[in-house]
């Protein structure tokens, strides 16, 4: 567990993050809301794999080891 605290950043609040390994400079998250409305789960944001395909390309798995059948 990480203790995680708002800092102001001009007339925004910001997270300050400890500095970390897991931790980068300029790295993106994404801070999805709980249903309570009071808690936040916070992933990294990773790049789409399938942005910039063309249609006429064959879209190949990019997780071939993931089983869809273990996230259902």
């Amino acid at each position: 567990m990480f203790d995680v605290k708002t800092v102001a950043r001009g007339n925004s609040l910001a997270l300050s993050l400890p500095k970390d390994k897991r931790f980068k400079k300029d790295q993106r998250w994404i801070l999805i809301p709980s249903t309570d409305g009071e808690s936040f789960t916070l992933i990294p944001r990773i790049e789409d794999p399938y942005a910039g395909t063309s249609p006429d390309e064959p879209m190949t798995e990019e997780w071939p080891d993931v089983s869809f059948g273990e996230v259902e």
